[in-house]
């Protein structure tokens, strides 16, 4: 039975109201993000210039490469690589992964200091409460930076 079949009947959350129905799962947060990637090692080198983090642990399990990077008490990233895979921008996808920061314009200047470029014009988003800072990874996957969590909602 596949998860939507499950989810079926499930009842769906209203904005501002208590949801009715049985109670749902609540976590406490993002444990980790997994991605599939064309190239693991380009990934890999990426993610751990860009975030600090280190690989953890990594294998291949039916001729697919895979890896877990992170830092305790941070979060973790996991990888499968999917040589042939396609970013499809317009089609069903991970639009981006967001990751607090303390200090915007500190982010932005080591972002810089790798060599890279930030989307939307080399620099942050302004939104209603907060700023973003956006790169793209290997795939075409953004990873966005921001000074709030959630976007400064309650």
């Amino acid at each position: 039975m596949a998860i939507q079949d499950d989810l079926a009947g499930a009842p769906r959350a209203e904005t501002g109201s208590a949801a009715k129905g049985p109670a749902p799962v609540m976590a406490r947060c993002i444990d980790h993000v997994n991605l599939s990637v064309r190239d693991l090692d380009a990934s890999v080198d990426f993610y751990c210039r860009l975030l600090g983090v280190e690989r953890k642990e990594g294998g291949e399990n039916d001729g697919v490469r895979w890896c877990i990077l992170g830092a305790k008490d941070r979060f973790y990233v996991c990888f499968f690589e999917a040589k042939n895979g396609v970013y499809r921008p317009n089609d069903v996808h991970v639009n981006h992964v967001g990751f607090v920061v303390d200090d915007m314009d500190e982010t932005v200047r080591r972002i810089h200091g790798l060599g890279l470029r930030l989307q939307f014009n080399d620099a942050p988003v302004q939104w209603p409460r907060s700023r973003s800072a956006y790169v793209a990874d290997p795939d075409g996957i953004l990873i966005e930076f921001t000074e709030r969590f959630g976007g400064g909602l309650d």
